[in-house]
Order: C-alpha cells, then structure tokens, then sequence
C-alpha cells in the first residue's frame, strides 16, 4: 500500500515539475541562448530539422540576405561575480593579494574599479564594462561603438574612463605613501558574447576575460620579485570602502 501511494504522488509530482520546467526554465534558456520555438522543435525532430535548417540557408545564400544576428543583451552583476571569483583563483594559485571592491573615496569622487589585483611588481586596477556585441574604438577621447541586434550605439571610451580611474587611484596612493609602488589600469568587457574591434594600440589596456587572464599569466611569468603583495595589499585595505550588509 505504501509503495503505491508512494507511486501515486511521484505520478501526480511528475506532470507539476516538467509544466514548470515549461513555463518558467525553457523561456529563459531560449532568451539566453537566441533561440526561437522553431529551432528548439528542429533540434527535438533532428532529422527534419537539418533537413529544414539547410534548405532555408540555401534560400538565404540564394537570395542575398544576410544571416540574422542573434539576440544579445548587456551583462550585469553576475558576470562581474563571475570574473572576480577567476581572479580570486589566480590570486592564490601564483601568490598575489586581490583587494575588493576596488573602491576608493578621493576629494569627493570614487573610482568604481571591480578589483585591485597586487602582483609582485604593480598594483592593476581591474575596470569592468558589461558591454555585448562588437566593439569599435572612436577616435582619440571619443565615444565607442556597440553593434548589437541590429543597432549601433554609443558607449563611453574605456581608456578615457582607464585615465580617470588612474588618476583618483594615483593619488590615493600617493597620500598613503605608496609613491613608489606602479599603477596601471585595464578595462575588461565581462560580457562573453564581446566582440572587440579595436586595434593594436587599445588592445594594450581593453580586453574580454579571457585576455585577462593571458595577459596576467604573461605578466606574472616575466615579472621580478620586488613588492610584498601582502603588504601592499594591507595598504590598499585602509584606503579602499567595503559596503556593509544590512541584517
């Protein structure tokens, strides 16, 4: 009797968890993935699909038309979460301090830096953007492009955003006594689906997540040993401002 009233409630539990997989999951895996009812069907009648999928490339590539972009969306807070915790690893793993958030009150402003990752030679100011689709450098000081979903708009520069954040850390530092310890700053677009379209010379200090993280390993590879992390690091604390959680 038990086992069948066991049986009856894992039929009826059943149907409620794959109607909320339905209605609530699905919608959203699709939305993150670009995908339309059309192409899911497609992938669940594999055959067919294929079948379909390729007759309607060959009309496209026929008629001229371009591909349709897939729909992106900015990131946001995850991403950042997402990078900070792949510099918490790599922190550990070659011996180096990170301090977070990275911000510092200086006359009135802050900088709005995701990190301070302290390496045995520098101290490096990571500036997150959560930026989706390609990206074109403008002109020295001018605005940058974002292409995505069809539209063009324009987004800060990163590198006259880099100089800003430099300039606030700079002379916190200073006023600590940190005169002597190096300062650089990178802008990193967390968005996974960033396409960056930006030349040699910006390439230097703009980067996707995964640059980061090479050009870090470069870094720390080549680098002498000179600073004590750890005690740069108990340096930035006293400067930088944490947010306390509320209970």
């Amino acid at each position: 009797m038990e086992q069948r009233y066991a049986g009856l409630q894992y039929e009826q539990i059943l149907p409620l968890i794959l109607a909320l997989l339905l209605i609530f999951i699905l919608p959203m895996l699709m939305r993150r993935h670009g995908w339309s009812w059309e192409d899911l069907f497609s992938a669940l009648f594999s055959g067919t699909g294929k079948r379909d999928r390729a007759a309607a490339e060959e009309r496209r590539i026929r008629s001229g038309k371009e591909r349709p972009e897939p729909h992106l969306k900015n990131g946001g807070k995850g991403e950042m979460m997402e990078l900070l915790s792949t510099l918490l690893t790599f922190s550990r793993r070659n011996g180096l301090t990170l301090v977070y958030p990275g911000t510092v009150p200086v006359d009135g402003e802050s900088t709005t830096l995701l990190a301070l990752l302290v390496t045995r030679s520098e101290v490096i100011g990571i500036n997150c953007f959560g930026f989706a689709g390609t990206i074109t450098a403008g002109r020295q000081g001018e605005s940058w492009n974002q292409h995505m979903n069809g539209a063009d708009i324009e987004i800060p520069n990163p590198r006259v955003l880099n100089r800003k954040q430099y300039q606030l850390l700079r002379k916190a530092m200073n006023a600590q006594g940190m005169t002597e310890v190096g300062l650089e700053i990178l802008a990193v677009f967390t968005n996974r689906s960033a396409v960056l379209a930006i030349g040699a010379d910006s390439a230097r200090e703009v980067m996707t997540r995964q640059q980061l993280v090479e050009l870090l390993r470069e870094k720390v590879s080549e680098e002498k040993t000179g600073l004590d992390p750890q005690a740069v690091a108990a340096q930035l604390n006293r400067l930088v401002v944490r947010v306390k959680k509320q209970r």
